[in-house]
């Protein structure tokens, strides 16, 4: 039961990524920074509240202090049931600092310009950062002393955790690179970036090709960790059972056969991807560790993957 909640979990975390990811190229004042989500979106969304009238002020400001207490409140609850550790004193400093990030995204002109560029992006980092040297902190202090099913139980929360970050920079992460590339072909070919770049129907049609070859190759690496990492807590479900069952041994040979095969068709893909880039004649640039690595995986030398055809292009003198 817990298992399929936590798929569901991630399938809907994939499509909120997706989602995001399309809303970010039509409404990108909103998703200027990801480190500051939701942070900007929350600020955007009490200032319009706060704008609409008194009664819309006050609730602006009801809902502000009650999502920056999101902590203090926590750190109480913990506190009440005897849950708390001394490393929870944190939370409360954590509220403190959720009160400036949300003021300063809810008034983004108040400190300056630099709160509008990179000051998001500072004051997001800065937040996860202590969060996540709480968290951090406070499993390694709970997990010091436990059994041994209790420590199952920890690696299986971690590997949800992983799998959470894996769905993000699948969907997320290298869906976006993506789009905003292909944000940018598409603008080059309406001739807005005409003066130094401009493409037909023909060549956008291989370029978003491209594209999506390499949305494939750029996550295949991490498709085949979020294989693993399912692979791996059915595996703790196993070993919970019978560390020395015929079903563990079975299932931890299939996962070392998996990652056998994984790491071949991955290298197989990038070593594909390059020479294609190379075929193509799209390069402007190789590096020397590149080729190494293409010329050792192939057991070629450089002369046969390279040709000089004897034509010296305009400006390649420089």
């Amino acid at each position: 039961m817990r298992r399929h909640a936590m798929r569901c979990f991630l399938a809907a975390e994939a499509a909120a990524c997706v989602v995001l990811c399309f809303l970010r190229m039509h409404v990108f004042w909103m998703f200027s920074e990801i480190a500051a989500f939701p942070f900007e979106q929350v600020g955007w969304g009490l200032r319009l509240l706060s704008l609409s009238g008194w009664a819309g002020n006050a609730a602006a400001v009801v809902l502000y202090s009650l999502i920056s207490l999101i902590p203090l409140l926590v750190w109480l609850v913990l506190k009440r049931k005897r849950r708390h550790l001394p490393i929870d004193f944190v939370l409360p400093g954590l509220s403190l600092l959720l009160f400036i990030v949300n003021y300063y995204m809810i008034n983004p002109g108040l400190p300056g310009p630099w709160i509008s560029g990179s000051g998001k992006w500072l004051l997001g980092c800065t937040f996860y950062s202590v969060l996540f040297a709480y968290l951090v902190i406070r499993l390694l202090a709970v997990y010091r002393e436990v059994d041994a099913e209790k420590l199952q139980r920890g690696l299986q929360g971690l590997l949800w955790v992983l799998s959470a970050v894996l769905i993000y920079i699948i969907f997320g992460k290298c869906l976006d690179d993506v789009l905003t590339t292909a944000d940018t072909i598409q603008s080059a070919d309406s001739g807005i970036l005409s003066g130094r770049l401009t493409f037909g129907e023909e060549h956008t049609g291989i370029f978003c090709l491209f594209l999506g070859l390499r949305y494939i190759v750029n996550v295949l690496p991490y498709v085949f960790d979020l294989g693993i990492a399912f692979m791996t807590g059915r595996i703790l479900t196993v070993l919970n059972d019978d560390r020395y069952s015929d079903e563990a041994m079975a299932r931890i040979n299939h996962l070392a056969v998996f990652c056998q095969r994984a790491l071949g068709i991955t290298v197989m893909s990038i070593t594909e991807a390059n020479l294609s880039v190379l075929r193509s004649g799209k390069a402007k640039g190789v590096r020397f560790h590149t080729i190494n690595r293409i010329c050792y995986f192939l057991g070629c030398d450089v002369g046969d993957i390279l040709k000089f055809d004897g034509k010296l292009e305009e400006g390649s003198d420089e």
